[in-house]
């Protein structure tokens, strides 16, 4: 036996002494190779990494500027079109009331300050065949035939050209009537190239020269800013005008502050050499016994503590992949002792609903609630405006219009409200009234149904919520053949409605259960390197039974808060973004010492997050830390965030290598610009988190807290130090003031006019948003409820205070019966 330990002793003596070896031979070779490599780095290589590194930045500015050039257009586009939608404009046309259409043209102006003419051409059957020219007073050839393109609805070639010696380009929109096949007129407007001028100069001039291009006919500089060098490479990009290109060339004071000379690279040749040498020194004779006790650990499945870099983290993925299968195993076997005891089984109902006393024939209700059909979603009172007629008459609408796009099938979802279930089973009813299937899987987190619309074999889904309204409201929110509605989208089907334009048939009904599939996915996505201590409060909403389920099969420790399921709200709202509603999460947080608090609204499509400290983190601050860690990934990817967003995060994305794209509120639009711009990440004030990088793209509460706390684990679990790392910047809560749903849009619309903000820039994207030097200031119209939602920034609480005061001294002006909480 002892002769059988000498030779292991003297194989382990040899073994060591071979590593030795073979460390000492690796790093001299490994010091020849650097200095090789440093020294033609110095001398050959580092103009070429200077080249690039500058073409980089120079993209990176360009980028910025064409996204700013596209946002103007496209902002300008939108807001002609939605006034050529105008009722008495339209009313005016058919009446042939010249008295009106001068008053609009008048109006029209005003909207447009910066407009140099606004023209309303009527026109007929015979569109510009039959204008008189003269009368119209178009300026060139250039003005017909914007004219006649918008006439006919062709792709609009927005070209720059001089009148008079002004620069100028013209957009133009025609104006349609539903019920003519022509268009009854137009809008055309006009503006100064100086609007181009007020793109670039926003730029700082010492950058370099930047320069908007008409390439139609002879390529000609519409306007530029600033110097270029004569020794750099400009960067040239198409813009959302077909016609014009953007383009940046670096200055001389930009290549002289980000060029690296030879002297540094040389520096660090010799800086790395010793570097190297006093490492190998240093580690050589520990490196072995070190290797081996690793190793040892880790092979027993210890957690440590481990002294070599990557153990630690291995073998926590170790320990949370066998708690993954142990969890996964666990549910299989629960799965096998419910089939052997089918006495205490609980399987989906797949009966069809108790019919309602309404036949497929029946003329559908003409007196449905207009104001139901919001801009992102149905929502409304459910016993006074979602009665069983008007859900069965919506079921027919939306299975109407996902067969006219080849859907054959819809998922049918509810929340935990009490009104839920009635409403589900009219839906369902409509629905396969329609001629379209159902597939009913049951009460789930809103997130659940989207996820379906990916998994199962229909796009097309509805989600029966009222998401974080009180508990006497109720909603639907609607997927078709995978785009959620929006806008005009969700009024038509109002319209279908009341003129009875819906298909009939005899669907088929089904249920189906999505919920281990969906946790599934995410325990295969998601790595969690050390298990977290989290506060779950599901606010009694319907992510109550799923997500304790979810975290603790991640390998988290979980405390439930509020996590059974009941409509009437018994504890708090289930709205994460007020802060009252956050106050039993964060003393739960303190008292268990847990590492992280998380609360969902009442269907699990918003976050919100409470710091081991008991901090609230507001979700732009959030997205900050979310943003950093997907674009060290996927460098130059579009990050997306609305207009109630902190501005910290245009210089915050931009410096990680990002691209910040700024856009309306609501779930419905950032999806759409989600898709439209290929965007990895979009966030909201609200608390929605869109991940298009391993997820789908729709907002998901919970797996957006999975991603913060894989995050967290394989960094830092100290959420504020993580956070502290930002800018702060003081800014306020979401306020709410009472309006009415007619009323709250028409304010907005006027203060846009009429507001007067010294010398604030004005953003209408949604709303009116007012960026100052030190703040801004936001007012908009809720899309959910009956309020003026306001939110301000400012460098100091002075600031604060004083934009506060300048927003309610203009809106006062407008209806002094409004009351601010602020």
């Amino acid at each position: 036996m002892a002769k059988q330990k000498n030779n292991k002793n003297d194989t382990s003596s040899k073994n060591s002494s071979a590593l030795s070896s073979n460390i000492l031979r690796c790093g001299l070779i490994s010091l020849l190779v650097m200095t090789g490599s440093f020294l033609y780095l110095a001398f050959l290589e580092t103009p070429k990494l200077n080249n690039h590194h500058i073409d980089n930045l120079s993209r990176h500015l360009a980028n910025s500027q064409t996204m700013l050039l596209n946002q103007t257009i496209e902002s300008l586009q939108f807001r002609i079109a939605e006034l050529a939608k105008n009722p008495q404009l339209i009313e005016a046309l058919e009446r042939k009331d010249q008295a009106r259409l001068v008053t609009f043209q008048i109006e029209a102006q005003r909207n447009f300050p910066a407009a140099l003419s606004v023209k309303l051409i009527p026109l007929g059957p015979l569109g510009i065949a039959g204008l008189h020219k003269e009368q119209a007073a178009l300026r060139n050839n250039i003005e017909l035939d914007m004219l006649r393109r918008a006439s006919n609805d062709e792709s609009l070639i927005i070209e720059s050209y001089r009148s008079n010696k002004l620069a100028m380009f013209t957009l133009a929109q025609s104006i349609r009537i539903e019920s003519k096949q022509y268009a009854e007129g137009a809008l055309l407007i006009s503006f100064n190239n100086s609007l181009l001028q007020k793109i670039v100069n926003q730029l700082d001039s010492n950058l370099g020269e930047t320069q908007i291009i008409q390439t139609l006919g002879k390529s000609q500089t519409l306007v530029k800013t600033g110097e270029a060098s004569i020794q750099a490479s400009s960067v040239r990009l198409t813009s959302a005008v077909p016609a014009w290109e953007l383009q940046f060339t670096p200055s001389n004071q930009f290549l002289d502050n980000n060029s690296q000379s030879n002297q540094i690279t040389l520096l660090l040749l010799a800086i790395n050499i010793f570097a190297l040498v006093a490492a190998l020194a240093l580690t050589l004779n520990g490196l072995k016994r070190a290797l081996a006790d690793n190793l040892s650990l880790l092979t027993s499945r210890s957690k440590g503590p481990f002294s070599l870099p990557g153990f630690e983290l291995a073998a926590g993925e170790m320990l949370n992949e066998m708690k993954k299968l142990l969890a996964i195993a666990k549910r299989q076997k629960a799965n096998a002792d419910s089939e052997d005891a089918p006495t205490e089984t609980k399987v989906p109902k797949s009966e069809q609903p108790a019919a309602l006393d309404l036949s497929p024939n029946k003329s559908l209700p003409t007196d449905i609630p207009e104001t139901i059909f919001r801009a992102y979603d149905i929502r409304g009172l459910a016993d006074q405006e979602l009665t069983d007629s008007h859900c069965f008459a919506i079921g027919m609408a939306v299975g109407s219009e996902a067969r006219g796009q080849g859907q054959e099938s819809m998922l049918l979802a509810m929340d935990g409200r009490h009104s839920s279930p009635r409403i589900r089973d009219a839906l369902a009813q409509g629905i396969q009234a329609s001629g379209c299937d159902v597939i009913d899987i049951g009460m789930v987190p809103s997130p659940l149904m989207y996820f379906a619309t990916h998994q199962l074999e229909t796009q097309s889904g509805v989600m029966i919520t009222g998401s974080h309204n009180p508990a006497e409201y109720n909603g639907i929110k609607i997927v078709i053949n995978g785009s959620t509605l929006s806008s005009a989208a969700i009024t038509d089907l109002r319209q279908r409605i009341v003129s009875q334009r819906v298909q009939n048939g005899k669907g088929a009904y089904r249920t189906e259960s999505i919920e281990a599939e969906y946790i599934d996915y995410i325990l295969n996505d998601v790595a969690i390197a050390q298990p977290l201590k989290i506060v779950i409060d599901a606010g009694n909403g319907v992510t109550g039974e799923i997500a304790p389920k979810l975290f603790e099969e991640l390998g988290c420790e979980i405390v439930p808060l509020y996590c059974e399921i009941d409509g009437d709200f018994p504890n708090h709202h289930p709205d994460p973004a007020v802060a009252a509603n956050m106050q039993d999460l964060i003393a739960k947080v303190k008292e268990e010492g847990a590492d992280l608090g998380i609360a969902f609204d009442g269907d699990g499509d918003r976050l919100g997050v409470v710091t081991a400290e008991g901090n609230l983190v507001p979700a732009d601050r959030l997205l900050m830390l979310l943003a950093q860690d997907v674009v060290s990934r996927n460098p130059g990817a579009d990050i997306l965030f609305d207009v109630k967003c902190t501005r910290s995060l245009n210089s915050l994305i931009s410096n990680y290598g990002g691209r910040p794209i700024m856009w309306k509120t609501g779930h419905s639009f950032m999806k759409e610009k989600m898709a439209e711009t290929g965007a990895l990440l979009g966030g909201e004030f609200s608390g929605h988190i869109f991940f298009k990088e391993r997820w789908f793209g729709f907002d998901d509460g919970m797996y957006a807290a999975a991603r913060l706390i894989e995050i967290l684990s394989t960094t830092d679990p100290d959420l504020d130090a993580q956070l502290s790392t930002f800018p702060e910047t003081v800014s306020t809560p979401e306020f709410r003031v009472a309006s009415d749903e007619v009323k709250k849009f028409a304010i907005v619309e006027q203060l846009s006019q009429q507001g007067q903000f010294e010398n604030g820039k004005i953003t209408t994207l949604d709303g009116v948003r007012v960026d100052f030097n030190d703040g801004w200031g936001l007012v908009r119209a809720s899309n959910t409820t009956p309020m003026l939602t306001l939110r301000f920034e400012a460098k100091d609480d002075e600031t604060l205070a004083q934009i506060q005061e300048l927003f309610k001294t203009q809106l006062s002006s407008i209806d002094n019966s409004l009351e601010f909480n602020f």
